[in-house]
């Protein structure tokens, strides 16, 4: 039989190697003493889970049996593996935020609450509770620290041995059609143990949809992870800019005629998006083959390209 192992001498040196103060993370690395900034989530990316989260709630509400993996919640974690041929572990991991320092105690007192009073009835009766808390969380935009983000460990194996002797990680976070909303979070990680009310507000946040069907039993948690963010870097793909010739031109070839009704469609679309629009479309044509550019392949480069901007 495999024996535990006991991690409490190695979490107080991992402890005594990152200090958290109000505005930095303070690291001792085997490369020497870093001081990291904490930085605050963009407004556009903490909408993006938030969004994503609101919408799992939704869908669980009308069948929890259909919820499977959403971005959101489970980005990839990329952990140091030292002495390793391939240093780079990655995992998925459960991630939510956290309340801050004046909003947590609340909060537990909400969640215990809530398991509380789901107890003796059959759990499926419980979700509009379960879910209206989880729900008032998530749209407290004062309650919530937006500079990090918080996991469990269950598996105590080698995420957790690399976060304990190398306390820097990153986040992948990697959407879905059509912008695929792609962000990297580089972070210090202060690991946390059961005293840590932080760390009774993560458990609680699972035990909430421990017994649900879309999770993996595992009631036993010892461990927990913030993860401070220092750095934001945008992943999320683009269009590369046309490549210029030698002299100046676009690769692309002469573009496509405009017949008259297509031209009064684009006469209708205000000045300053005009142009821009324009070009869009005949690089959209161009590429198709099209030489000529009517209505319908107006409407269809529109549909295609600013999908975006349509379905809002």
């Amino acid at each position: 039989m495999e024996m535990q192992t006991d991690y409490s001498a190695i979490l107080a040196e991992h402890q005594t190697r990152i200090e958290v103060t109000g505005d930095t993370v303070s690291l001792h690395l085997p490369s020497g003493p870093e001081t990291l900034p904490k930085v605050k989530l963009p407004d556009h990316l903490v909408q993006w889970i938030k969004m994503g989260r609101q919408s799992v709630y939704d869908q669980i509400l009308e069948n929890s049996d259909k919820i499977r993996f959403f971005s959101q919640h489970l980005p990839v974690l990329v952990t140091y593996s030292a002495n390793s041929l391939f240093p780079f572990n990655c995992g998925n991991k459960g991630v939510g935020f956290l309340p801050t320092s004046k909003a947590l105690e609340s909060y537990n007192d909400l969640y215990e609450r809530t398991i509380e009073a789901s107890r003796g009835i059959p759990w499926q009766d419980s979700l509009p509770a379960r879910i209206q808390t989880a729900s008032k969380f998530n749209e407290d935009h004062g309650g919530i620290d937006y500079r990090c983000l918080a996991s469990l460990e269950i598996f105590q194996k080698t995420t957790f041995k690399n976060l304990l002797r190398f306390p820097l990680a990153s986040l992948l976070y990697t959407g879905t059609s059509p912008t695929y909303t792609s962000f990297q979070l580089n972070c210090a990680v202060e690991i946390i143990d059961e005293n840590d009310p932080r760390f009774t507000f993560i458990k609680l946040s699972r035990t909430l949809f421990e017994f649900d069907g879309f999770h993996i039993a595992q009631p036993q948690f010892q461990y927990g992870y913030i993860f401070w963010i220092t750095e934001v870097i945008d992943k999320t793909p683009h269009r590369v800019p046309d490549i210029a010739r030698k002299d100046g031109s676009l690769s692309a070839g002469t573009a496509p005629a405009w017949d008259h009704d297509a031209a009064l469609l684009l006469q209708n679309i205000p000045g300053m998006n005009r142009l821009h629009i324009r070009h869009q479309i005949e690089r959209y044509a161009k590429e198709r083959g099209f030489k000529n550019i009517t209505s319908a392949v107006m409407q269809e480069a529109r549909k295609v390209l600013f999908r975006k901007q349509v379905s809002k």
